[in-house]
């Protein structure tokens, strides 16, 4: 690959780390022949230098660990990364001192391919998983972090747990998930009685990792071979002769004449014991679900899935998919355009049992493309979003989802929830604006109504639900405030309620609300003529002249295309001086890096709710509006003139106000002889109102 091109990927990368961009600067690391050269590894080192170690997003971890695994990078800076995509990805109880010493992280001679492999043997370990070491079977408890050890207690017999490194368990131990299954694999008698393939189907479908030919024969050695001599364990072993199949009476599953038949087969046949279909079984499968007329799908659509879901679990990966495409926009769970479909279509992720989800989502995945998976994440209801999500690759997930201007009550509680490992990136999407409008839906199908409940909780009673929320808005308070009104779903009382507790949180809200502003939104639900306000019910835009809204946009379109295409030119000249960590170059250009990353994403904000005005068509008589000039008399009668301008027009030298300041807000919607009450704590009176100069008018066009 050309060096020009990888540094190009590398930056882009260093930017935005993307699920799409890791993606291709994986796949182009993969590709070098005869693997990373010194030169490829330094070009690296700048996306090592510009991510933060202790706040790695999930995607950025499970780079790190794909690379390691193949391309495998020299250098402690590697090394150091590594360690913290492990501690991102790691659940909380297994995120401790010991274990991650038990992976070799810190041990220069361990290879970093290997402390891949005993990751992913250590994430898959749980309380009950079934641990193949040294000829013997055993039966994991809950690891001991504090002694660094886990007891592994001896399969089918009551004897008491032993405590093993947990060292040791990664580096020989082989992680299989427990199940009926493993009663036959590990019974002499019983393993004996199966074929050697049958023997292998069944510990490929419990194995918790990748479990090599070598590891295949230690396990039979273990249970089949071990009343065979080594001549009989050997001709056992390289038999070829198919499994016997389980029967249920002479009718079989792929048999069924109706999903109910085919349901009520498949219990049978998974009662006695059977095992994956063959080649026959799933053509015939396949020519079911091809004749199944859709009103029949759609009439018996739940028990479509859960026949689905069993089929799954017998099913090779290979052949699920020919054997489901006949479905594809048939099974009314499976729409042609999920974004768009109605939910009463989708009820049945919703009603199917919680441990059939996953065989669900493993079976859509096999059927539809991971983008099909992520747009159904956007409609599901909060209890199939995990497994869904599951199926999906990090990258493509956060891609989908990232580009939403809106979501319902299911995703943000999923986004929430899932905050502290999958939801970094997507945290912006749980924001006012996006909560209010979920909240607003109504008659929502019952597999929504939870969600949309707990998502009521959280607005009104969650602290630290209520601070994203604060965050999110940038500490916007006429945003949070004009949001709010629009509010229905919330009584008078409530919303008031909600309105101090959000100014807990944030002092500007508080301000806006403490000097008058945010009365309107106090009162709301009262009648005007009881207040003499107007109570809107939508989310105002931001008023501004023809010549900010240019200047902002103009602006924007320098940060895309002048000034961040020349930081990125600016970095790589600062990344070939070499060391980074004296590079006083490399360093303001990140510091330029993020400042226009700030910006450009406040900008798109900002310009999302920007109406710009021609003031010379604004009408103005004796009360203030936007776009007028405004006269303040003090005691005194000494008068000062202010003009009341667009949110982005604000210049203090020439008396232009911004509406949106807080003496712009005092002044705004008042007419002449009214007394106001200034910042400062002052009273003025509004002498007069008058129309924009002239000079001023050709200023703001």
């Amino acid at each position: 690959m050309d060096q020009a091109r990888l540094e190009d990927l590398v930056m882009a990368a260093a930017e935005r780390p993307s699920g799409k961009n890791l993606d291709k600067l994986l796949t182009e690391l993969r590709a070098l022949p005869g693997g990373l050269t010194a030169e490829n590894t330094e070009a690296l080192q700048l996306l090592w230098e510009s991510w933060d170690e202790d706040n790695l997003f999930p995607n950025q971890a499970t780079f790190c660990l794909e690379l390691a695994g193949t391309a495998a990078p020299a250098g402690a800076a590697f090394r150091n990364m590594l360690a913290a995509a492990v501690k991102t990805l790691l659940p909380p109880y297994l995120n401790r001192t010991p274990f991650l010493r038990a992976l070799g992280l810190r041990d220069d001679a361990t290879p970093l391919h290997e402390i891949v492999w005993r990751f992913r043997k250590l994430a898959a370990l749980k309380n009950g998983t079934i641990v193949f070491r040294n000829g013997t079977w055993g039966v994991a408890g809950a690891p001991d972090g504090i002694n660094g050890t886990l007891p592994v207690s001896p399969y089918g017999s009551r004897g008491s747990a032993a405590g093993i490194p947990m060292e040791l368990v990664l580096k020989e131990g082989i992680f299989l998930s427990p199940g009926l299954e493993i009663n036959k694999i590990t019974d002499p008698a019983r393993a004996a009685a199966m074929t050697s393939a049958d023997f292998r189907a069944v510990v490929k479908r419990r194995a918790l990792t990748n479990v090599s030919d070598g590891q295949l024969k230690a396990m039979a050695l273990a249970s089949a071979g071990k009343n065979m001599t080594p001549e009989a364990f050997n001709a056992w072993w390289s038999a070829e002769t198919p499994a016997p199949r389980a029967t249920t009476g002479g009718r079989r599953a792929c048999d069924g004449r109706s999903l109910t038949e085919i349901d009520l087969l498949l219990d049978k046949e998974a009662a006695a014991g059977a095992s994956t279909f063959t080649e026959e079984e799933v053509q015939a499968l396949t020519r079911f679900f091809t004749a199944l007329k859709p009103e029949t799908a759609a009439r018996e659509a739940l028990a479509l899935a859960k026949v689905i879901t069993k089929l799954q679990k017998r099913t090779k990966r290979e052949d699920l998919a020919p054997m489901l495409s006949p479905l594809r926009e048939k099974a009314p769970f499976w729409p042609a355009d999920p974004g768009r479909a109605s939910l009463e279509k989708l009820t049945v992720w919703g009603d199917i049992p919680a441990k059939d989800l996953e065989a669900l989502a493993t079976a859509t995945a096999a059927v539809f493309e991971e983008s099909y998976l992520a747009e159904c994440a956007l409609r599901l209801p909060l209890k199939a979003l995990n497994a869904v999500c599951a199926a999906v690759d990090k990258g493509t997930l956060s891609d989908t989802l990232g580009s939403l201007r809106s979501c319902g009550s299911d995703l943000l509680m999923w986004i929430w929830k899932n905050r502290k490992k999958d939801g970094k990136e997507l945290l912006n999407l749980v924001n006012v604006e996006n909560v209010v409008r979920a909240l607003s839906q109504e008659k929502l199908p019952k597999a929504w109504g939870n969600a949309q409940r707990e998502l009521r909780t959280h607005l009104l009673d969650k602290d630290d639900f209520q601070r994203q929320l604060i965050c999110s808005a940038a500490d916007d308070a006429m945003a949070i405030a004009a949001t709010l009104q629009g509010a229905l779903f919330l009584s008078p009382g409530e919303r008031q309620s909600l309105l101090v507790k959000l100014a807990r949180h944030s002092e500007a809200l508080r301000d806006y609300i403490e000097n008058g502003a945010g009365q309107r939104i106090l009162n709301a639900g009262l009648t005007a003529a009881d207040k003499k306000v107007e109570v809107p019910t939508t989310n105002e835009p931001h008023y501004t002249s023809v010549r900010s809204h240019e200047r902002l946009l103009k602006e924007l379109d320098d940060i895309i295309n002048i000034h961040t295409p020349e930081n990125r030119e600016a970095l790589k000249v600062a990344r070939a001086h070499g060391d980074f960590r004296e590079n006083a170059e490399f360093d303001a250009a990140k510091e330029r890096r993020n400042f226009l990353s700030r910006r450009r994403g406040e900008l798109e904000r900002e310009l999302q709710r920007v109406q710009p005005v021609s003031f010379a068509k604004v009408q103005v008589d004796d009360t203030a509006v936007i776009g007028c000039r405004v006269d303040l008399a003090d005691d005194e009668g000494e008068i000062s003139t202010y003009y009341l301008l667009g949110a982005w027009d604000g210049n203090p030298e020439k008396n232009y106000l911004s509406y949106r300041t807080r003496l712009g807000q005092a002044i705004l919607g008042h007419t002449k002889g009214e007394k106001i009450n200034m910042p400062n704590g002052s009273e003025r009176t509004i002498a007069a109102v008058l129309p924009l100069p002239p000079e001023i008018l050709a200023e703001m066009e």
